[in-house]
C-alpha cells in the first residue's frame, strides 16, 4: 500500500534533483559561509551563485532574495518586512492562520501595529469583499 501524505506544509521529500545539487554541500563543502575561511568562503560563493540564479528565474534583484532556515523565519521575515517598509499599521489575517504568522501580528502590537482578525465563511472562506470591508473601517 502507497502512503498518503498529508503535511507537506511541515515537510517535504526533496526533489531528486536538488538533493544531487546540494550533496556536495552535505560531505565536502559544508563550510559555514559567513566564516572567513576556505570552506566558508567556498560555501559563501555557492550561496551567491544560488540567489543570483534564482532572481534571474524569477526577475528579482539578487538582493531581493533571502534565504531563511523555515516556514516560521519566512513568515516573520515577510510580515514584519512589509509593516517596516511601508509603515502601515494593520496587519489583516484570519483565526485560522498559522502561529508563526498570528505570534507574528500580535508580536506587532508592541510596535503599534493593530492586528485584524477576519473570519472566514462556513467554507473556510475569506472573500474578497471582506478584506475590502476591513480596508474601509
Amino acid at each position: 500500500m502507497d502512503t498518503v501524505y498529508f503535511d507537506h506544509a511541515a515537510t517535504t521529500p526533496v526533489d531528486e534533483r536538488v538533493l544531487e545539487a546540494m550533496s556536495p554541500y552535505f560531505t565536502k563543502h559544508y563550510g559555514n559561509a559567513n566564516s572567513p575561511h576556505g570552506l566558508g568562503n567556498n560555501a559563501k560563493v555557492a550561496v551567491e551563485e544560488a540567489r543570483e540564479n534564482i532572481a534571474e528565474m524569477i526577475g528579482a534583484e539578487p538582493a531581493e532574495i533571502i534565504f531563511t532556515s523555515g516556514g516560521t523565519e519566512s513568515d516573520n521575515s515577510a510580515i514584519k518586512g512589509v509593516v517596516n517598509a511601508t509603515g502601515k499599521t494593520e496587519v489583516i489575517t484570519s483565526p485560522l492562520e498559522h502561529h508563526a504568522v498570528l505570534h507574528t501580528a500580535e508580536a506587532l502590537k508592541r510596535h503599534g501595529a493593530k492586528p485584524v482578525y477576519l473570519e472566514p465563511n462556513s467554507k473556510g472562506i475569506i472573500t474578497a469583499e471582506k478584506v475590502e470591508e476591513s480596508d474601509q473601517r
